[in-house]
Order: C-alpha cells, then structure tokens, then sequence
C-alpha cells in the first residue's frame, strides 16, 4: 500500500539503524493505514482526492502512531499498565469521520 513512507516509520520507533525488521514494519503499516482508514467510514479515494492523492497529515500520523505502538507492543496483553494518552488518536481520526450517511441522510452511529 505504501502510504506512509518505511524510512519515516523506522525513525520514528527508532530503527533506522537496521534492516531486519523492514518486511514486519510495512506489514504493521499496511495493517495501520486499512485500521485508520476504516474508522473514518471513508473510503481511501474519498481521503485522498482534496489532497494531491495522499492521506492528511493527522491521518498519517495516526498511522505511525498505531503502527509504532503495535510495533512496541506485539503481544495482546501486556504486564505493565499502559494508558491511552488523551484525545490523541481520536483528535487526529475524528475530524475525517463520516458521521452522516450521504445517500439517506441519517446517522450512521
């Protein structure tokens, strides 16, 4: 899929300094971008168009964010509590939500 850049990526888990990780990495981005993109309720094309064909920036940071956190944190369960910093991925998500079906009218949450 391609739509957030690897070496972008790799900086920003820090492993920019190795290779070996580099398949695992595209597929948490490739993984990332069908999650981000499905929780607006938009299609890529619809998110794309008005932007010379890329996703928002704040879309592709949710990206990096949700990649770079299942990058960090492979397993399901972890042993440490670890807390949702507030608004941050929704903050970015949110603004790109369809919230309303175009073709009825009605709300679709």
């Amino acid at each position: 899929m391609a739509v957030v850049d690897l070496a972008l990526f790799k900086k920003h888990v820090r492993a920019d300094d190795f290779d070996d990780d580099d398949p695992y990495l595209e597929h948490l981005l490739d993984t990332a971008v069908q999650t981000v993109i499905t929780a607006t309720g938009r299609s890529e094309r619809e998110l794309t168009e008005d932007n010379g064909g890329e996703l928002p920036r704040p879309l592709v940071h949710a990206v990096l964010m949700l990649a770079g956190h299942w990058y960090n944190q492979r397993e399901a369960v972890g042993y440490t509590h670890m807390q949702e910093v507030p608004y941050s991925m929704q903050a970015l998500i949110k603004p790109y939500c369809r919230l309303v079906d175009d073709e009825s009218g009605t709300d679709e949450r």
